[in-house]
């Protein structure tokens, strides 16, 4: 049939126009995302810039900036981009997903945590929303929170690997052993050789006083994994041995966990006060602050925030690559090194420093006497030495190793190793050290002096 002249051209509706527009932003999207993932940053952003001056209304917009941000490393964009998302488009959990990045990449766990809650708010199946909330919720401790999303993820994929395993552990960190025991033991009826259930098993017996016990789920973990020096140290600890410090992986493990929550539990739950105690003793002995420091387990930087800015070089060391990058937004220290404070004396010119701080760091180090001689080389004529140590019960004991598996030290044996050192002018001082519970656990404050000449 001939098309008539006088046939009017189809008419476009508001759908068809609204289509269109939907497919050209979709298409300039895809080209935006391949050039930041290309690493073409700068084009993607004069693309993004256009788009988002024709729509500035689009949350997937500021989706695209929230991922041209995180690949050129600038957090604070990325947090303002993935948060206005979120205002334009409160409904969408992958938003509040992009906010909960942007405020990990921040360092603000407590914000990332509220924004992935969120998330799971809106698309409560998505397990790996769920187990972002489960690890931001370890690494401040919150077990029971991080119970409560396991027990969710249990209920929706009960055959996830190690999901007892990890609700068994939780149980665990708050000290709910009857409970943790079951979890544990249905752990090891599905799989006889999940280590984690074994070594949650482990050290509930071992706190409970049951040395052979643990024994057994240790070496049933160690055949697992045989070259675990966490799990050797463990029981050789249980076995009624004394090994001369915790592995270096050990320590470090534990504080690359513990950093982002570090300051506040420390500081805040375990009242912890030596870092001040020891910047006072500082002052009070070089006033004029000119001096080269050396903070050994610098840690999350409570030394360099109690004391200050000095006149002179101010070096933390610490083996936890995740402490020294919350100590370094002090704006305090000088240099960082990532190594064992042992190591760093060791390699360490004499006569460096006139100041070498061990705040809360010879609990994880039992035999101490290497650790003194040579901080006695590494000072100057005339520079001072503190640290804290947990006060053994027996005070002619080099060590002992307590329930916690930290490291008590005995007073009258550390005034021998620092007299043999070479230290005179020495001060110990009783103090708590942390708290546990509603006990404060003892602990003593050394400040020692290598002699001026």
């Amino acid at each position: 049939m001939t098309k008539s002249p006088y046939s009017l051209p189809p008419v476009k509706t508001k759908r068809d126009e609204l289509a269109a527009q939907e497919h050209a932003v979709a298409i300039a999207l895809r080209t935006i995302e391949q050039d930041i993932a290309q690493g073409e940053l700068q084009r993607a952003a004069t693309a993004l810039n256009t788009l988002q001056t024709e729509h500035p209304s689009d949350a997937r917009v500021y989706i695209a900036g929230w991922m041209l941000a995180a690949k050129a490393e600038n957090s604070a964009a990325a947090v303002t981009s993935a948060r206005r998302a979120t205002e334009l488009a409160p409904m969408s959990p992958l938003g509040w997903d992009c906010l909960h990045r942007a405020h990990i990449a921040n360092g603000n766990v407590a914000a990332a945590r509220e924004a992935i809650e969120q998330a799971l708010v809106l698309a409560p199946a998505n397990l790996a929303y769920r187990e972002q909330a489960i690890n931001l919720a370890m690494q401040q401790a919150d077990y029971a929170t991080g119970e409560r999303h396991l027990r969710v993820a249990y209920g929706q994929n009960p055959k996830l690997p190690h999901l007892k395993a990890m609700i068994g552990n939780t149980l665990r960190y708050q000290e709910k052993f009857d409970e943790a025991v079951e979890w544990l033991a249905e752990a090891l009826a599905d799989d006889m050789d999940d280590p984690d259930a074994h070594q949650g098993l482990a050290l509930i017996e071992y706190q409970r006083g049951n040395s052979e016990r643990a024994l057994a789920s240790l070496d049933a973990a160690l055949k697992v994994r045989p070259d675990d020096e966490s799990l050797r140290y463990l029981r050789s600890v249980v076995a009624g041995e004394k090994p001369a410090q915790q592995p270096a992986a050990m320590v470090r493990s534990l504080f690359e966990r513990y950093a982002n929550r570090f300051d506040h539990h420390l500081v805040g739950a375990l009242k912890y006060r030596v870092p001040q105690q020891i910047a006072g003793m500082i002052v009070e002995r070089f006033p004029d602050r000119t001096l080269n420091l050396l903070d050994l387990g610098c840690g999350t930087g409570l030394l360099g925030a109690a004391l200050g800015p000095i006149n002179g070089y101010f070096v933390g060391v610490d083996l936890s690559h995740a402490m020294i990058e919350q100590a370094r937004r002090h704006g305090v220290y000088s240099r960082f090194h990532i190594v064992d404070i042992a190591e760093a004396l060791a390699a360490t010119d004499a006569n460096e420093y006139e100041v070498i701080v061990a705040a809360d760091v010879l609990v994880y180090i039992g035999d101490i006497t290497r650790i003194l001689r040579d901080a006695f080389k590494v000072l100057r004529p005339g520079g001072w030495l503190f640290f804290s140590c947990e006060r053994a019960s027996d005070s002619a004991a080099p060590y002992q190793i307590e329930k916690s598996i930290r490291y008590s030290h005995g007073i009258d044996h550390v005034r021998q190793s620092l007299d043999a050192a070479g230290f005179t002018e020495m001060t110990i001082s009783d103090i708590g050290l942390r708290a546990e519970g509603d006990t404060m656990i003892p602990g003593f404050l050394v400040a020692t002096r290598k002699p001026p000449s």
